[in-house]
């Protein structure tokens, strides 16, 4: 008895989205194909040189993303993994949804989100657009990403 689980394979043609963008000066391409019922399928990020350290660590993050959501790991997982984690390159970005990236993991998940996840999902991962977060009541979401990677004032503490 098998209990493998099963890979869905994309098919031969693919459509999907192309982005790029620059991290803190960081040129980083990114597409994403998905499946016929709409669903992301594999995801292919690109940063530095080809035969580079960090060209192959993209490399094998992207075939590692793309074999999870071929086996069925959810999109919104991912994300929820990913989000927020904090390496170089960080900083501003020219990515109109996300200004700010806390790491090219961190604006692929983003990315990934609001490209794929529908509003209430990506609401309650925290992954949201500043234009979404804005039209909102002041109290039904958390600050904007930035905000609340901020490390706690210590002088509050001990007031």
């Amino acid at each position: 008895m098998n209990h493998s689980p099963a890979r869905e394979r994309l098919p031969r043609r693919r459509h999907g989205i192309t982005h790029a963008v620059t991290i803190n000066g960081a040129e980083v391409f990114m597409t994403t194909n998905q499946f016929p019922d709409g669903r992301p399928g594999e995801v292919f990020a690109r940063w530095g040189k080809d035969g580079s350290t960090a060209g192959g660590m993209m490399d094998a993050f992207s075939i590692m993303l793309s074999l999870a959501l071929q086996y069925g790991v959810p999109a919104e997982a991912i994300v929820a993994k990913l989000r927020d984690l904090r390496f170089e390159p960080f900083g501003m970005t020219d990515d109109d949804e996300i200004p700010d990236a806390s790491s090219i993991m961190d604006w692929v998940a983003r990315r990934l989100a609001l490209d794929w996840l529908p509003f209430d999902t990506r609401k309650d991962l925290g992954v949201l657009t500043t234009k979404e977060e804005a039209a909102l009541p002041a109290d039904a979401y958390a600050p904007t990403p930035l905000a609340r990677r901020q490390p706690p004032n210590p002088r509050a503490a001990t007031a």
